[in-house]
């Protein structure tokens, strides 16, 4: 099914769930309200073109998270996580990362099907991805490749200490985002994903991240989906 076939049905369960339940006060979409983020002409972001069609509920600080997770939807959380990313890029992100970076270029380690790559490069950011994984074969993305992925191990991150470190969604309890930071010798890393009491990296990991970076900022542009607490935060080495 192509994106705008979804879009089409997801249009189509807007308006049953209207006959059916009437207005919604807390559920609603996210495109057309007070959160919304548009795209800038010129990009293709067909994942934030989904997210932003979903029913989503306000969420404190967060504003809205979509849920993926109604029923007779053609699209959900767990489709989308492997078709482009498991965490959601928003225009806004990636407008905050090019802040960040400054003109810096960037080095993604992980990258899967190198979605938030992608998007990064479509807005003038220099970027590089690596991933250990043969894209054909990778069982995260479905063989799905957005942008070239370069094969290489976690420890690739030491070839660009000119370049700021992109750490998306580090597997659960896996020591390679530990392995990649450890590597990387530059002094600007960004990581996008859940704390140390979530579902990303392992425990060494956030320890060096306590030991040796400081934060200094997050993305207030950030989706995160329902019952996952993801920011995008950037950090300098501190020591």
């Amino acid at each position: 099914m192509t994106v705008s076939a979804e879009l089409a049905e997801i249009r189509q369960w807007w308006v049953r769930q209207t006959l059916l339940d009437g207005p919604r006060e807390r559920v609603q979409r996210i495109a057309g309200g007070p959160d919304d983020q548009l795209t800038p002409a010129g990009i293709d972001n067909p994942y934030w073109e989904l997210v932003r069609q979903l029913p989503s509920v306000r969420h404190g600080r967060l504003g809205l998270v979509p849920d993926g997770f109604a029923r007779e939807l053609p699209v959900g959380h767990h489709l989308l996580t492997k078709r482009y990313a498991w965490a959601i890029p928003s225009p806004g992100d990636i407008v905050w990362l090019a802040g960040i970076l400054g003109g810096r270029g960037l080095v993604e380690i992980g990258a899967g099907s190198g979605y938030w790559a992608w998007q990064a490069r479509q807005a003038g950011i220099d970027v590089i991805a690596y991933d250990p994984t043969d894209p054909a074969t990778n069982s995260y993305t479905d063989g799905i490749e957005y942008l070239a992925i370069r094969p290489g191990g976690h420890t690739a991150s030491r070839r660009h200490p000119d370049r700021a470190l992109l750490l998306c969604w580090p597997s659960s309890g896996d020591p390679w985002a530990a392995e990649a930071l450890r590597a990387y010798s530059g002094d600007l890393l960004v990581y996008i994903g859940e704390g140390r009491d979530g579902h990303c990296a392992d425990e060494g990991f956030f320890e060096l991240l306590d030991r040796e970076w400081v934060p200094v900022g997050s993305s207030p542009h950030h989706v995160a989906w329902r019952h996952t607490r993801s920011t995008a935060t950037a950090y300098r080495r501190a020591v």
